[in-house]
């Protein structure tokens, strides 16, 4: 037979195989990069029980089991916790937002709110009055959509939870084996050995910059704006605080969305000593954990203008949905070490 023959056959088959596997572990892809991002950001504490515990062994899984524990621990009981309260604030807006007093007591302060703005203008906008705003028709929609698609709630609780099972146990064998697959993938590339530790170097730097240095500090910004807004009375507060961690993602804005709204709240309410306290406590307590706890988070991080890496994960969620948050960065990231790879390329020519 024609080795050129043989050569394009082979070829052929390992393309059609390669593009099977894809095919095969795409819908695993969420989870398994949740999974790498986990390994990578709890590697340090896996591989600090390994030397400290198990006399330096090359992999434990005694040592990887506590690992997936602790991360557990951290991830996913909080995360019960704050889903549930959640749930009962949510609950409890609904019933004040149905009930006839709720629903006065809010449309006065709107109409207080639009009064005051149209004053700080001069009057040149009338105040817009809401007191044809009917909260409980909007309400009863809502619900009545919500029982209307209740299959679709079920079944995206249910991959919900397979996500969060296949998270965790690739984040088991990633931590226990991940050197043996890093070692393997690089015997396998084409790529000088060197060229391969660079694009790997450049990935993790890109899941320090995501999860380490905005997932975290988003976290710790919305915990600190939660106990703020209970400690100033600020109504459903881990409600409100779940959601300033969600907009600290977006930069130079961040928790103001929720902080300032809510200031305003306590003010036009007439609590003028509970804004100005948590006035002061959105400038000390959460303003300053990004300039304190993310230059110390993304210090590992890649060295990529905000603005790119913000476009990235944009993109990313685009095309990708939810895990796109997280792949966007890594796409890009990969795209700089190979451009890097080959600016040192084109020196050596």
């Amino acid at each position: 037979m024609n080795p050129n023959s043989t050569q394009y056959f082979f070829t052929s088959l390992l393309i059609v195989i390669a593009v099977l596997s894809v095919l095969i572990f795409l819908p695993f892809l969420t989870p398994l990069v949740f999974a790498v991002s986990l390994a990578v950001i709890f590697g340090p504490v896996y591989r600090f029980i390994l030397r400290s515990f198990f006399s330096n062994k090359s992999k434990s899984t005694t040592a990887a089991l506590i690992t997936l524990i602790l991360v557990v621990l951290i991830v996913l009981v909080p995360g019960f916790f704050i889903t549930t309260k959640m749930y009962s604030e949510i609950q409890d807006m609904y019933y004040f937002l149905t009930d006839e007093s709720g629903r006065s007591s809010m449309i006065a302060f709107l109409n207080t709110v639009s009064d005051a703005g149209s004053n700080l203008l001069f009057d040149i906008y009338p105040a817009f009055s809401f007191d044809s705003l009917n909260v409980t028709e909007y309400l009863q929609q809502g619900v009545e959509w919500a029982f209307g698609h209740i299959d679709t709630l079920f079944t995206g609780i249910g991959k919900v939870l397979m996500v969060i099972f296949v998270t965790f146990f690739a984040l088991f064998y990633f931590l226990r084996d991940g050197k043996e697959f890093k070692e393997q993938i690089i015997a396998l590339s084409p790529l000088m050995d060197t060229d391969d530790e660079r694009i790997f170097g450049k990935l993790e730097q890109a899941v320090y910059s995501i999860v380490g240095g905005s997932l975290i500090v988003g976290v710790v910004q919305g915990i600190l704006t939660g106990v703020g807004f209970a400690l100033f009375q600020v109504p459903q507060p881990v409600v409100w605080g779940s959601i300033a961690a969600v907009a600290a993602l977006i930069p130079g804005i961040g928790t103001a969305l929720v902080v300032v709204p809510a200031i305003l709240y306590l003010f036009f309410t007439g609590s003028t000593l509970y804004a100005v306290g948590l006035l002061v406590w959105g400038l000390l307590a959460v303003g300053l954990i990004d300039n304190l706890l993310g230059p110390v988070l993304m210090n590992r991080g890649i060295k990529i203008h905000p603005f790119i890496i913000l476009l990235s994960v944009l993109g990313g969620i685009t095309f990708f949905g939810l895990v796109g948050f997280i792949l966007g960065p890594l796409i890009l990231a990969f795209l700089f070490a190979l451009l890097e790879i080959y600016k040192v390329s084109r020196r050596q020519v």
